[in-house]
């Protein structure tokens, strides 16, 4: 077995008791969806608890807002004025495409097959409904080829929309390279983080991202019923805190529920405490000695060939074209039947199976997927 490194950290290990959830399960599923700390409850309650008794108001609302607003700006190195909290995804995809103006555009640019299958259809309706062209961008085996995007970006390319993490095999794109081709053809580059923001470092001025969009209960920067918005001045103008429709009737802007506030700025204080490089130092080390230890017992690990296109989900199998294909190989679906028998969280895309690392993943989440992927194959 090849050496594995110690994964003690002095700025991760001590939040190791911070997440409940790791008590009951092998939770290597950030790839789905992230766990929650401890305080992330506390907090909740205790703007629950302020509420029942009269004594929480707009001003603590807005308060929140802001504090979310400053963390987040912080983590993805933006300008907090050009941050927006919205109360859902759907809103906050809707809010971005209403801050474009695409006067003489008349196609966008995807990779449906690598997103997560929700933002990709948003963009093909938002396109069907406006007489867009959706150019589809391809991938292989060997990862993902940004040279390929110059022939499909011309004069008539009003957006390129790509996730940091692709969805179906877990690969980081090269979004740097995205994002310097669509600042020479000023063409908007939008970024769906929501597999990575808060694990994955994102700096929207160093990759040319002109969009960044984060559902806050896709990798636990929050609870469902919130979303990030990022959009750059030059683009949206400084963005509202607030969703820019009103409700009917109603004068208030609409703002996200004050429990998603609550668990959105606890999330976010952890993440910022801890350091986004020290957790993708983490969790992007945890995946490689996962993918090194299943080589070794001869499992079929994936490897792009293209470098730097791994990150933080280690992916096991031969993929499907489809992304909601089940396990086809017989000695991967008894390994997935051991991994749920050992109480092991973890995805199945494409025909593979996912594991994805966080902060609170420890090299004893590793060692026991190794042995458990050891007893499969000697059964």
């Amino acid at each position: 077995m090849p050496a594995l490194m110690s994964d003690d950290s002095l700025l991760i290990r001590p939040l190791s008791d911070l997440f409940p959830a790791t008590s009951r399960w092998i939770y290597i599923d950030a790839a789905t969806s992230g766990l929650l700390p401890e305080t992330a409850r506390e907090r909740v309650a205790g703007v629950l608890e302020a509420q029942l008794v009269a004594s929480f108001g707009e001003n603590h609302a807005l308060s929140m807002l802001q504090s979310c607003r400053e963390f987040f700006a912080r983590m993805v190195h933006a300008a907090a004025a050009d941050v927006s909290l919205m109360p859902s995804s759907a809103g906050a995809l809707h809010a971005i495409a209403a801050r474009l103006a695409w006067p003489r555009r008349n196609n966008i640019v995807l990779c449906s097959a690598l997103s997560r299958p929700s933002f990709a259809a948003f963009w093909r309706r938002h396109a069907q409904r406006n007489g867009l062209e959706v150019r589809e961008a391809a991938f292989d085996c060997g990862g993902f080829q940004v040279a390929q995007l110059e022939k499909l970006i011309d004069a008539g390319t009003a957006m390129v929309a790509m996730p940091v993490v692709s969805h179906a095999r877990g690969w980081r794109l090269p979004v740097a390279g995205i994002g310097s081709l669509c600042r020479a053809r000023n063409v908007f580059f939008l970024v769906d983080g929501s597999a990575s923001v808060g694990i994955i470092r994102t700096d929207v001025v160093r990759d040319g991202v002109d969009g960044l969009f984060v559902a806050a209960d896709g990798n636990a920067l929050g609870i469902h019923g919130a979303a990030f918005v990022f959009v750059d001045e030059v683009w949206g103008g400084r963005a509202d805190p607030f969703l820019q429709h009103r409700i009917a009737g109603d004068s208030r802007p609409e703002m996200p529920h004050l429990l998603s506030l609550a668990a959105a700025q606890e999330v976010l204080r952890v993440c910022d405490g801890c350091g986004v490089a020290e957790i993708e130092h983490h969790a992007v080390g945890l995946a490689e000695q996962l993918r090194r230890a299943l080589e070794e017992l001869g499992m079929p690990v994936e490897r792009p060939r293209i470098s730097g296109q791994l990150g933080h989900v280690a992916a096991v199998g031969v993929a499907e074209t489809e992304v909601d294909a089940p396990l086809q190989d017989p000695g991967l679906r008894k390994f997935a039947e051991q991994l749920t028998s050992g109480r092991v969280r973890y995805a199945v895309r494409s025909g593979q199976l996912q594991f994805g690392f966080h902060l609170y993943n420890r090299l004893r989440d590793v060692m026991d997927v190794r042995r458990i992927a050891a007893q499969s194959l000697a059964a």
